[in-house]
């Protein structure tokens, strides 16, 4: 994921975002292994 998380931020966007629910701690965890932080937070509503 970090080769292609590069490559994407080098050739295509200038960021890179994704969402992932805060009880996924496995993901989140991933996520911050290869340079994701944590800037904001979303709440889902489901109706």
């Amino acid at each position: 994921m970090s080769a292609v998380l590069r490559y994407a931020l080098t050739d295509v966007a200038p960021v890179a975002s994704l969402y992932v629910n805060d009880y996924n701690t496995p993901a989140r965890r991933t996520y911050r292994r290869v340079g994701f932080r944590e800037t904001g937070a979303f709440m889902s509503v489901l109706f």
